[in-house]
């Protein structure tokens, strides 16, 4: 596989996994407000390995991302793209490590920042990585 073919076939899978991980932190952020705030309830196990997850995932997004710009020399339309696509990557493990120290409960509110802040730097790096 050359390297035009390596592109054809990571941009659409960058492209698409952005906006599947802008839809998950809105709805994850939202669960987390119905959890926390309206339940008055603790973050769940299944509610920590989702959000563990989309940490995952948006670490993969960045790798996807890194291979475009340094190995086939794709660049974003606008530069700072790289450090929203950096803050995408570690909005959420930083959240997590609040949330897992945390003394007092609950801790889902770390949650409910950790995806509205992820959320906001998706949109804002979806609006500044590709031209059109």
């Amino acid at each position: 596989m050359n390297l035009g073919q390596l592109y054809l076939f990571l941009q659409p899978i960058h492209y698409w996994v952005s906006r599947a991980g802008l839809a998950t932190a809105i709805i994850m952020a939202l669960l987390g407000v119905y959890i926390g705030i309206i339940r008055k309830g603790d973050v769940t196990p299944w509610f920590r390995r989702a959000t563990y997850t989309v940490a995952s995932v948006m670490a993969v997004q960045a790798l996807i991302g890194a291979v475009m710009y340094f190995i086939i020399g794709v660049r974003p339309y606008e530069e700072v793209h790289l450090i929203y696509g950096l803050a995408a990557m570690l909005a959420l493990p930083f959240f997590i490590f609040v949330e897992v120290t945390a003394r007092k409960r609950p801790a889902m509110g770390s949650y409910i920042w950790g995806f509205a802040i992820l959320a906001g730097v998706l949109i804002r790096s979806i609006m500044t990585g590709a031209a059109g």
